[in-house]
């Protein structure tokens, strides 16, 4: 019987049990680098795919995940770390998990399985056509994200398929199939492993390239942060001295007049402009920093 490569049993693997610690360590790490670069075979689909994702942020369309089980986990960690980390408004991020928030803590199995819940799930998200909807499934079968991916083309929202598997439905169904193609994991069919080291690194790619396209990271900063905690305050200031060439001093209060928003308080400094100016500048450049650096 063949088995798809995400159920499949690792050679390899096999008898690790047996050696030490460190050895078995070592070969768990390995497996995962090999599992990594499947994200680089896939560089070419990661790229469409990421091209319609900045349409859809640029055009300010929506973005939607849609998963289950540690797909669906990996799916909601970049929904979620998004705003933070690139300024992607929250009111525009969408999280299709099978069985909902209440799963998360149990990741019941039989939630996957519910075709029904998924078409129902983006039916309530609000996404259209203008909006696209990022679809993660190691197996590339799971029903629930297969039917949220064809009640979106339905809907005319564009969709991306990520994939562990190849010829599979998702990848059939994605306008954009992005195929990682992943070897059989140290624990059969434990995809929380290689498949979803590759699915995060997939996942990373394309926003990263997004957020530069958009200028919401400029010559390695993440401009587009609101600094809402101490942390976050310090980073800020050491960016705009950065960008800017002003002292401690000088970003701490720019910062301060411009309630945290690391944009607007940069371009005040460089331009000398107060807040609503400088607010009405990067509007006109469409919240791109980088022509005034």
């Amino acid at each position: 019987m063949t088995l798809p490569t995400t159920e499949d049993r690792d050679p390899q693997s096999i008898g690790l049990s047996a050696k030490p610690d460190e050895e078995v360590l070592a070969h768990i790490l390995q497996r995962q680098i090999v599992a990594l670069e499947a994200a680089r075979d896939a560089m070419p689909q990661i790229a469409g795919a990421a091209a319609a994702l900045h349409a859809a942020a640029a055009s300010g369309g929506k973005i939607g995940y849609a998963g289950a089980g540690s797909a669906g986990l990996t799916a909601l960690t970049d929904c979620l770390e998004l705003p933070g980390t690139f300024g992607f408004p929250a009111d525009r991020m969408r999280i299709l998990y099978a069985g909902g928030a209440k799963n998360l803590m149990t990741l019941a199995g039989v939630h996957e399985d519910d075709s029904e819940a998924g078409f129902k799930d983006f039916q309530e998200s609000g996404l259209g056509s203008r909006d696209v909807l990022i679809a993660v499934s190691a197996s590339g079968t799971t029903p629930y994200t297969l039917s949220a991916v064809q009640a979106a083309n339905d809907a005319g929202t564009e969709t991306i398929g990520i994939a562990n598997n190849a010829d599979t439905p998702l990848l059939r169904e994605a306008t954009h199939a992005v195929l990682l193609k992943t070897p059989a994991e140290v624990i059969a069919g434990s995809t929380r492993l290689g498949a979803a080291s590759a699915q995060k690194a997939a996942l990373n790619m394309m926003s990263t390239l997004v957020a530069l396209r958009l200028g919401h990271a400029v010559r390695g900063h993440m401009v587009n942060l609101v600094a809402d905690n101490e942390k976050l305050r310090l980073r800020a200031q050491r960016i705009l001295q950065d960008l800017t060439g002003c002292t401690p001093d000088d970003a701490a209060i720019a910062l301060q007049n411009a309630g945290g928003r690391v944009k607007t308080a940069a371009l005040m400094l460089l331009k000398n402009l107060d807040v609503d100016t400088a607010d009405r500048t990067l509007a006109l450049h469409d919240g791109n920093l980088r022509p005034f650096l």
